[in-house]
This record gives C-alpha cells, sequence and structure tokens, in this order.
C-alpha cells in the first residue's frame, strides 16, 4: 500500500473516531499532521467525499467496492492489486484500495 493509501486510510479511522467521540485539541493536532502531509489534491477530494458519504474510503473486497457495492472492472481491480496504489471507483467515486483480502 502507498503512502496516501496510508493516510487516507488513517485520516478516515480518525474523523470516525472524532465524529463519534467530539473533537479534541489532540485529535485536531493529529488531523493537522495528516493533513500536511498529502498532497492538497488529495485533501480536497477525500472532504468533498466525506460531505457526500459517512466513508469516503473503500476497501476492494472480491472485485467490488465496500462503498457502493459495485462490481469494478477486472482491469481496475487487476491493477489495484499489483500495484497497491489507491484508485477511484468509477460508480461512486470513492478512494478504493485492496489491502490483500
Amino acid at each position: 500500500m502507498n503512502f496516501e493509501a496510508a493516510r487516507l486510510i488513517q485520516l478516515q479511522a480518525l474523523d470516525n473516531e472524532m465524529r463519534k467521540t467530539g473533537e479534541s485539541p489532540q485529535d485536531n493536532l493529529k488531523r493537522d499532521k495528516i493533513v500536511s502531509a498529502m498532497p492538497p489534491q488529495i485533501v480536497s477530494r477525500y472532504e468533498r467525499l466525506r460531505g457526500r458519504y459517512p466513508q469516503a474510503v473503500a476497501r476492494l473486497v472480491g472485485g467490488v467496492c465496500e462503498g457502493c457495492r459495485v462490481r469494478m472492472a477486472n482491469s481496475l481491480a487487476q491493477r489495484l492489486r499489483a500495484q497497491g496504489t489507491m484508485q477511484i471507483c468509477d460508480h461512486c467515486g470513492r478512494f478504493i484500495y485492496f489491502d490483500g483480502d
């Protein structure tokens, strides 16, 4: 898994935790640190997706996006498995990643 994918997953986990327990100054500092290490265009897309979906980042499981439950094209799924990079779901627009399952 590449750096951006790992950071997006970490950011989403922190955002979910903050939504459940409330924001704290420590959480905001952690979030700022994660966001500052990422390219602005990825952060911008993530923020737009968070406004639309509770989960902006989804896993690819069995060739299916866990966010929208739509099967990905075989070429996209194979590329995702082989390269370990983050891709965009053609159907819902979420970031999707493959973690070996």
